[in-house]
């Protein structure tokens, strides 16, 4: 069989595990492997591609969440996003390599690890750039059009044609 056959036949399986797990629209793209654990609602608009030919992504939400990837979203290799309560990835927004996108600090950060705070919602909106390995946390809100650096930590809400990066991180102001 050939080679391209056998990549035709991958993809297809590859987008009919992840219509099993998900509300996937039409033109989504998926390479490689993408790893679905929890029972939250988890959409995918049209012409997304989803990323994990050298390393899995994670789309993680617990049952009451939910995760949106809307229309034209990029999420590249080894990406993890995890919703306790609501995340949403805007239209024609990038996530690089590696970004973790988490709505909930999963523990106490005073110590008591056996309680779970309550989730924060994370907001990108549409036409952003968030570079690899930035890591969004609870109750991040990049507005229209930012961009977030690579490596950069963010959970404040960065205005509307923003740039963000650096340790510690930075704003300046696109326009």
């Amino acid at each position: 069989m050939p080679t391209d056959c056998l990549h035709a036949v991958a993809a297809f399986l590859r987008l009919s595990w992840l219509r099993l797990r998900a509300e996937v629209e039409p033109g989504v793209k998926v390479a490689g492997r993408v790893w679905i654990p929890g029972t939250g609602r988890i959409a995918i608009g049209a012409r997304a591609r989803v990323g994990g030919g050298s390393a899995p992504v994670e789309l993680r939400a617990e049952p009451t969440a939910e995760l949106i990837l809307e229309p034209d979203v990029v999420v590249e290799d080894g990406c993890s996003i995890e919703a306790t309560q609501a995340v949403r990835i805007g239209a024609r927004s990038r996530l690089g390599a590696f970004c973790k996108v988490l709505d909930n600090h999963l523990h106490d950060p005073a110590g008591d690890f056996s309680h779970r705070p309550p989730g924060r919602p994370v907001v990108v909106e549409e036409d952003c750039i968030i570079g690899p390995r930035a890591i969004l946390l609870p109750g991040a809100h990049v507005g229209r059009g930012s961009q977030v650096g690579p490596g950069t930590v963010v959970s404040r809400r960065i205005p509307p044609g923003s740039h963000f990066a650096g340790v510690p991180p930075t704003l300046r102001s696109r326009t």
